[in-house]
């Protein structure tokens, strides 16, 4: 159904011909790459992600970008080696998958990672994978490791953080916050217990927002104190972002690091600080992938 009501163009994409994509060879990656990639992807498909199974028993597994992160996910596009890429109407595009030796191996990487009420959908995709290509995957439990552990936050965080600066005569503040609907629709169960976990490990407190708009309520985590603020850049030093998130992370972080030094105090801290919210989120103009390398 929601193949359906999405409104799109194909972008041509081969990734056998595109030369952004030449640079750095599969053969380079090693286990422990794949294990960074496998959380991250978890968490990224249960931030961003949708499985669907349609009445004509075709299976689209897509995950939502920015339209500025093309190239990420034409590096996973690359990887996987078929899938196809489309534009929506906003300012987004969605990776999709539909072959099933490429979603075997998705569900081979992201199962026993997933920590959020969307393993319903993934627990669904197995149970067709068994019955319709006579597999027999097993379908494993969440995942309750400590969420430093591993890198499945910052897949969380790639598609529904957001890091931004407060700058003004009254106020000069890093901030993040974190948005996500407070019950997954099909099975009405809460995504409670899971941004509970991720408040617990941040040292911060979850909060409730109304939107009457749309007439439905969300969770948010918000980091506005020091000390949240330097857990969680301790963590993306170990995890990193794969998004232009990174981009911005790290400008966020050089403001917060000013700020921090009370170095902001000066000229100079002011105008490093000015300079790192000029060069985040929709006004940041170039765009660094050396971060990718090892994917």
């Amino acid at each position: 159904k929601l193949y359906k009501k999405l409104n799109f163009s194909l972008i041509n994409l081969n990734p056998s011909k595109r030369g952004l994509l030449n640079f750095y060879s599969i053969n380079r990656q090693i286990k422990n790459n794949d294990l960074i990639l496998s959380y991250y992807l978890a968490g990224l498909i249960e931030g961003d992600g949708y499985i669907s199974i349609d009445n004509k028993n075709k299976v689209i597994l897509g995950i939502t970008f920015n339209i500025k992160d093309l190239y990420l996910a034409e590096r996973f596009l690359n990887y996987f080696g078929q899938g196809f890429i489309v534009k929506r109407k906003t300012n987004s595009i969605e990776l999709r998958f539909t072959s099933v030796k490429v979603i075997k191996k998705i569900i081979n990487l992201v199962n026993g990672k997933f920590r959020t009420p969307k393993i319903d959908q993934l627990y669904k995709l197995i149970d067709w994978m068994n019955k319709n290509h006579s597999m027999n995957i097993p379908k494993l439990f969440k995942d309750n490791s400590p969420l430093f552990n591993n890198s499945w936050l910052a897949g969380f965080i790639d598609a529904d953080g957001h890091f931004y600066i407060r700058y003004s005569l009254k106020q000069l503040q890093c901030k993040f916050s974190l948005e996500q609907r407070m019950i997954y629709p099909k099975t009405q169960e809460s995504f409670k217990p899971i941004l509970d976990q991720i408040c617990l490990f941040l040292n911060v407190n979850l909060i409730i927002r109304k939107r009457l708009k749309y007439k439905n309520s969300y969770y948010i985590i918000k980091i506005e104190n020091q000390n949240s603020t330097q857990i969680l850049i301790d963590y993306l030093n170990n995890n990193s972002l794969f998004s232009s998130k990174y981009l911005d992370f790290l400008e966020w972080k050089k403001a917060f690091n000013q700020i921090k030094n009370k170095t902001h105090l000066t000229d100079q801290g002011r105008n490093i600080v000015y300079s790192a919210k000029n060069n985040m989120n929709n006004k940041r103009t170039y765009f660094n992938w050396d971060h990718l390398k090892f994917f």
